[in-house]
């Protein structure tokens, strides 16, 4: 599915190459631990970082740990699209993961840990694939998707929700 902008973000799946997603994911640990970090200098018993602006809406934490997450998952995606032949390829309902594993619960400390660990794999494993292995495919519940689309997917997502996380800080701050 060539030319997808995300309406709401802005970012256009086109511009992100290979290499350049391997550079994007390995930023998002310290973009997603300046946002709480700061948060966590103006409100240090971590109201912020865990309230959320309605009940249909994360938190910033919640969205940071689902980013953690999301990013362990596309490991296994892109080691599987690169070392299976079309693999079958299972997705978790956000939501209920956030339920599952208490997302709002947790450690900010810990889920930047996990953010960090995450990353430093994907962005392995995405540096790991050569030039003839973009187009392999693998079948998703949403439909077939080739391997540098699902990268530019891991890209858009540390970027999309890092814009809402800041979106969750600004209304936990009443701005």
């Amino acid at each position: 599915m060539p030319g997808y902008v995300c309406p709401e973000c802005g970012l256009d799946y086109d511009t992100i190459s290979p290499s350049d997603a391997a550079v994007a994911i390995r930023t998002m640990p310290r973009r997603y631990r300046s946002s709480i970090a700061a948060a966590l200098e103006d409100d240090a018993d971590e109201g912020l970082i865990r309230r959320r602006p309605d009940e249909s809406t994360w938190s910033a934490l919640e969205y940071t740990a689902h980013v953690a997450d999301l990013y362990q998952l596309f490991t296994t995606i892109v080691r599987r699209m690169f070392d299976e032949d079309t693999p079958t390829i299972a997705f978790w309902d956000p939501d209920a993961r956030a339920a599952e594993q208490n997302y709002n619960g947790a450690d900010p400390v810990a889920v930047l840990n996990h953010l960090d660990a995450a990353t430093a794999t994907l962005a392995a494993a995405v540096e790991r694939v050569d030039a003839d292995s973009w187009r392999r495919t693998a079948k998703f519940p949403f439909g077939e998707r080739d391997l540098l689309r699902m990268v530019r997917n891991a890209v858009h997502e540390g970027s999309h929700h890092l814009r809402d996380v800041g979106r969750s800080l600004d209304a936990a701050r009443g701005r």
